[in-house]
């Protein structure tokens, strides 16, 4: 599809590889005729400069894009880091292209086969949330990576602080958030989560 073998294209760095060879060319021209040293008057060495813009270029967007995506797992997941380009770009394509339900069953296809790796399942809850506008699935997910044996305390509290946004915004349940953000300060004492549970407790109850 056409849309497709653009984000291929943009992914491969070829974007960035096009943009490179205009500025040689530009300044090739200039310095042909300008007469700069090694320039002056030679033309052929006009496309000779736009191939090696372009090679530089596309080497430089492709590192870019492809750290873009590790850079997103390092904030939500850092354990998933090392291998998101390998294992989840294309599932970004997805998203990219607007399918956003082929996108979600991917995250859970990923979920089954990594099944202690909560990644996929905080990205399909926050599809669910924030694209499909489903806060009953996008809760169901975010406690199933919290569940997980073994998850980090960063996305054990990551997943926390989701699931008691859900019940004060969308789900309105007052009474299980209580219970969440008791749960966050008991698990997580001393950290800037559990500060901020407390805060929210206190307002929940009318306490100063």
């Amino acid at each position: 599809m056409k849309t497709e073998r653009v984000i291929d294209f943009t992914h491969g760095g070829n974007l960035h590889g096009m943009w490179g060879a205009g500025v040689m060319l530009i300044f090739s021209s200039v310095a042909v005729g300008a007469g700069f040293p090694g320039f002056g008057g030679r033309l052929w060495t006009i496309p000779v400069a736009m191939v090696i813009g372009f090679v530089a270029g596309r080497t430089m967007g492709a590192t870019i894009l492809g750290a873009s995506g590790a850079a997103a797992a390092q904030v939500y997941a850092p354990t998933a880091a090392g291998f998101y380009t390998q294992t989840f770009s294309h599932i970004d394509a997805l998203e990219a292209k607007g399918d956003h339900r082929g996108a979600v069953a991917a995250w859970e296809a990923v979920a089954v086969s990594q099944p202690r790796n909560p990644w996929p399942l905080l990205r399909a809850g926050e599809l669910y949330l924030r694209t499909l506008h489903e806060p009953a699935m996008a809760l169901d997910r975010f406690r199933l990576a919290r569940d997980i044996e073994g998850i980090a305390p960063e996305h054990h509290r990551y997943a926390s602080q989701k699931i008691i946004d859900l019940y004060l915004g969308a789900l309105r349940d007052e009474g299980r958030a209580l219970v969440e953000l008791r749960r966050l300060i008991d698990q997580h004492p001393g950290t800037r989560e559990a500060e901020g549970a407390r805060a929210a407790l206190a307002r929940l109850k009318g306490t100063p």
